[in-house]
């Protein structure tokens, strides 16, 4: 997974990290809130063992180093089922000496002879009652373990240093730290979840994922996403934009291509989600501006696109395979480009594109215009483009960023190589303008200044 794609990832599902991290802190805040408080109180005792009376420094250290080693092997004392039980009975508990455990935290600092015994229940009289007893049952027990078995008084001492007193707030659940820590674990989900999606992304971004997922199509070039509806006129309207330049630079490209022939060009998208209208007529207008006669066929007889956006209403394309028109009866002018419309019928698209009709229609227009453009329907899952696609020299796909998988463009790219069609390459429609996924050349656009007098 490349950093491109990460970044690429985080700009698409960021709304999913926030409200996964925002989710994880009200699940932290939720479950403070059903969680019962537990309030602590705590006591304190100091074991000494006895020294000799008259005893030495020396013995006086011995007996201190005695006492701070032994006390270590007190917190397993403390909390063994033989003291647990003895509390649970004495307090008449519910719980197993597992779950009391779990209620106690026994420590003693690094070299020290003072044992703290932190005790955890639902009110703070239960808290102190829990503590005194831990307390006195703990010494109990030590002392009956430490007593000589011939008899005597055991070699230590234990002195409480403190009563028990219970805190004012519930020690827990500590509600900072529990959305703390469900913000956390929100974050993380997140980010789990968008590299995971990073890594499944198999859509096509940027001439880098044209050539990495198909090897033998060429990128001829990418048109920047249109600020503002999309025109099929944007080399007419606005002809010093950076999308008119693109577009210039693909029908330059088209035409210096090693085996291009610019007499019959097949136009078609990949994919439904992808649209080629609006590259047929730019180029047509393109190659206008270059000094072309150029004609173009509205032959997508499903979505008309070109004839919808140009309002060519009546017969057309359609009309000339069912016989009852000419193309030289139906095609009309936009822009100094002459435009045969799709027309209107109820037959099968795909019947009417792969009869000799058709194929008769581009020759008529071939030997008249010095380009002809054919829009046709989307390769997948459509036949219609396979026809259309025969009947030209050259076939250019067209592809919208973010739109199509690597698996449907290797496909289309399938379909048209099972008839002998001719693939250029590929356009990349909607490409960003910034970020990790914008063309260069269409980036240096913004660098560019106008002459001054």
């Amino acid at each position: 997974m490349s950093p491109t794609t990460l970044v690429r990832a985080l700009k698409k599902w960021w709304w999913a990290l926030v409200a996964l991290t925002v989710l994880g802190g009200a699940a932290g805040a939720g479950a403070s809130l059903i969680m019962t408080p537990q309030y602590s109180a705590t006591s304190q005792v100091f074991v000494a063992f006895d020294s000799p009376a008259g005893a030495n420094s020396s013995e006086l250290v011995q007996a201190n180093n005695f006492a701070i080693q032994k006390v270590y092997s007190y917190i397993e004392v403390a909390n063994s089922p033989r003291v647990l039980n003895a509390v649970i009975e004495e307090l008449g508990l519910t719980d197993t000496t597992d779950e009391l455990a779990l209620r106690l935290n026994i420590t003693v600092p690094p070299s020290s002879a003072v044992m703290t015994i932190e005790a955890l229940a639902p009110n703070p009289d239960d808290a102190v009652a829990l503590a005194n007893a831990v307390t006195a049952t703990f010494t109990e027990t030590v002392l009956e373990l430490e007593t000589p078995t011939a008899g005597g008084t055991p070699p230590l001492r234990i002195a409480s240093l403190a009563d028990p007193v219970p805190d004012d707030e519930p020690a827990t659940p500590n509600l900072l730290i529990n959305i703390a820590i469900g913000t956390f674990a929100g974050f993380a989900v997140g980010i789990i979840w968008i590299a995971i999606a990073a890594m499944t992304d198999r859509k096509v971004y940027n001439a880098g994922d044209i050539a990495s997922y198909s090897h033998d199509l060429k990128t001829l070039g990418s048109i920047p996403h249109a600020r503002g509806a999309d025109s099929f006129t944007t080399v007419a309207d606005r002809p010093l934009s950076e999308v008119s330049e693109s577009y210039r630079t693909i029908a330059a490209t088209l035409g210096h291509m090693p085996g291009a022939s610019l007499g019959v060009i097949a136009i078609a998208a990949a994919t439904p989600r992808d649209s080629s209208a609006a590259l047929t007529s730019n180029l047509a207008l393109t190659f206008r501006e270059f000094g072309a006669n150029v004609a173009v066929i509205d032959a997508n007889l499903r979505s008309r696109s070109i004839s919808t956006a140009f309002k060519l209403d009546g017969p057309g394309l359609a009309e000339c395979l069912n016989g009852s028109s000419t193309p030289a009866e139906v095609i009309q002018s936009v822009n100094g480009v002459a435009i045969l419309p799709s027309g209107n019928t109820n037959e099968s698209p795909a019947e009417l594109i792969a009869s000799s009709r058709f194929d008769q229609v581009v020759k008529t227009l071939s030997s008249l215009y010095d380009v002809v453009l054919i829009d046709s329907a989307p390769v997948l899952p459509l036949s219609d483009s396979l026809f259309a696609a025969t009947n030209a020299a050259t076939t250019v796909l067209a592809v919208s960023s973010g739109s199509v998988s690597a698996e449907q463009l290797r496909a289309a790219r399938t379909s048209l190589a099972t008839v002998n069609a001719k693939v250029l390459g590929v356009v990349l429609m909607d490409a960003p303008r910034s970020g990790a996924d914008a063309d260069v050349a269409a980036a240096a656009y913004r660098d560019l200044r106008p002459s001054r007098a």
